[in-house]
C-alpha cells in the first residue's frame, strides 16, 4: 500500500490528538487497515463528520511496518516526509532508511523468496554461501531466478504473514534447539519447496482456514521432505477462549467438515468449532504468556 505526504501527515495526527476524520484520508485502505488491526475504533459521528479514536499507537507503527515502512515513531514519520517528499533528490541510502528495501513497494507480480532466520544461518545462493544475518524490523527477498539450496539441519518454518519474517525474535521461544529459515508462503514458495528434504513446520493461522492450506495446499508440495508439522501450542485452548474472534469463524465455514489423520490438527479443528473462533498467527505474540511450550 503506498501512502502519500497527505496521509502520513494524518497519520502522525492521529497518534499526537487521538482523533481524525475519516474523510481526512484520501486514501480510505488505510483506514480499514487501521480498524481491522485494533489500531482505531469509531469514534464520535456528526451528521456530516465521522471519526476515528486512536486505540492502540503501538498498531499503528505495526500497520506501516506491515506495509514495509520502516517506521517505529512520530519521529521516525517526520523524517520519512522529510527525505522522501521534501527532499530535492532521493539517494539510494536514504530510501534503504526508510524501506525495508530499495524499492518503495514489492510487487505482486515478484516471484521468489522473503525469508529471515532467528539466528545467523548460512543457506547456499547460487551455489555461494551466504549468511543470513536477522536483523528486526527487516528480512530478505531473492529472485526465483536465483538457486536457493539449504544445508540438511536447516528447518523450514511457513509462515502467513509477512510480519512473522520481519519480526522474527518476537518467536524465537517457539523454536528454540532448532535452526529455522522463515519463509513466506508466497506462489513461488510452493514451486521451491517441492525438491526440498528438510524437515518443514508450518506456523499458520489457528483458524479453519489456515488449517486448510496447510493439509491441502502445503502439504501436497512436501513431496520430499523427511518430516512436516503444524506448529501448534500447548495452551491454545485458552488461547481461542480469549480470542472471541467469531466474525472469523463465521466467514470460513466453506471449511468446516475439515479432518485428517494428524490428530494433533483433528483436535486443534474441534477446538475452533467448540469456540466459535480462530486466532490468527500474530496473536500468539500479543496473547504471550509462559505456557506456550
Amino acid at each position: 500500500m503506498l501512502i502519500n505526504k497527505k496521509d502520513m501527515l494524518n497519520l502522525k495526527t492521529l497518534l499526537e490528538k487521538g482523533t481524525i476524520t475519516e474523510k481526512a484520508f484520501n486514501n480510505q485502505e488505510i483506514v480499514e487497515g487501521l480498524k481491522l488491526n485494533g489500531s482505531v475504533i469509531n469514534g464520535k459521528k456528526t451528521p456530516s463528520r465521522r471519526y476515528l479514536k486512536l486505540q492502540n499507537p503501538e498498531n499503528v507503527f505495526l500497520f506501516l511496518q506491515s506495509n514495509q515502512y520502516n517506521i517505529a515513531s512520530i519521529e521516525y514519520i517526520d523524517n520519512y516526509i522529510v527525505d522522501m517528499f521534501d527532499s530535492p533528490a532521493l539517494r539510494r541510502d536514504t530510501i534503504q532508511k526508510n524501506n525495508f528495501s530499495t524499492k518503495a513497494k514489492v510487487s505482486k507480480s515478484q516471484k521468489g523468496l522473503y525469508i529471515s532466520s532467528l539466528e545467523k544461518i548460512d543457506i547456499k545462493l547460487d551455489d555461494e554461501v551466504v549468511t543470513i544475518t536477522p536483523q528486526n524490523g527487516m528480512g530478505y527477498f531473492f529472485f526465483h531466478t536465483q538457486k536457493i539450496d539449504l544445508f540438511e539441519d536447516t528447518v523450514i518454518v511457513g509462515v502467513e504473514n509477512y510480519q512473522v519474517v520481519w519480526f522474527a525474535k518476537k518467536y524465537q521461544k517457539f523454536f528454540q534447539d532448532k535452526k529455522v529459515l522463515f519463509v513466506v508462503t508466497e506462489s513461488y514458495f510452493f514451486q521451491w519447496i517441492e525438491d526440498k528434504e528438510n524437515e518443514y513446520i508450518h506456523f499458520g493461522d489457528y483458524d479453519l482456514a489456515g488449517i486448510n492450506i496447510y493439509l491441502n495446499t502445503v502439504v501436497p508440495r512436501l513431496k520430499k521432505s523427511k518430516k512436516h508439522s503444524m506448529f501448534i501450542p500447548k495452551n491454545i485452548e485458552s488461547l481461542m477462549k480469549k480470542s472471541k474472534n467469531s466474525e472469523l469463524y463465521k466467514d470460513q465455514q466453506q471449511y468446516k467438515n475439515l479432518h485428517t489423520s494428524d490428530e494433533n490438527i483433528n483436535a486443534l479443528i474441534k477446538i475452533i468449532h467448540k469456540y466459535k473462533s480462530g486466532l490468527e498467527q500474530e496473536g500468539l505474540y500479543y496473547m504471550d504468556d509462559d505456557r506456550f511450550l
